[in-house]
């Protein structure tokens, strides 16, 4: 068995965000040293979960080190409730950024021109016809271009 099971940590978060915000009982840590094996990779895993911010949970150490979680304190955060939510929830809204493109990028877009498989003509000419776009229908090229890179990248 994984000591990270994914699908258990899904089960998990997706629990908490269902019960939210109330979180989960102790009650449920006997289902879930199930899930996650045992008691140590339940707790691996909370405090995995907890590291990058999915969900709030109380951990203490007694004075041998051994760390211990108390579940009534267990509870998704709004970073766990966008990762389990389909729509990436507020984080993919307030997270936008934006890129300014300014003309000097064409000169990657030759440079792409340069090594490809285009005869020396056509690639004359494609250099020609990008410095004579509008900045609108760079961005709509580098858009293209970018779209068909990442496309290619995914299969």
């Amino acid at each position: 068995m994984d000591k990270y099971n994914r699908t258990a940590q899904h089960e998990l978060l997706k629990e908490l965000y269902d019960r939210a915000p109330y979180g989960i009982t102790q009650e449920r840590k006997p289902y879930y040293m199930q899930s996650f094996g045992n008691i140590d990779n339940l707790v691996a895993n909370l405090f995995y979960l907890h590291e990058h911010e999915l969900l709030e949970c109380l951990f203490r150490k007694d004075l041998s080190g051994k760390i211990f979680v108390q579940l009534e304190g267990l509870k998704i955060t709004s970073k766990g409730i966008d990762f389990i939510r389909d729509d990436g929830g507020l984080g993919a809204i307030l997270n936008v950024h934006s890129i300014k493109f300014h003309r000097d990028a064409v000169v990657v877009l030759e440079d792409l021109i340069a090594i490809s498989n285009l005869s020396d003509a056509d690639k004359h000419k494609a250099k020609s016809t990008l410095g004579e776009l509008s900045t609108e229908a760079l961005k709509s090229v580098v858009q293209t271009v970018t779209t068909a890179g990442l496309a290619m990248l995914m299969k």
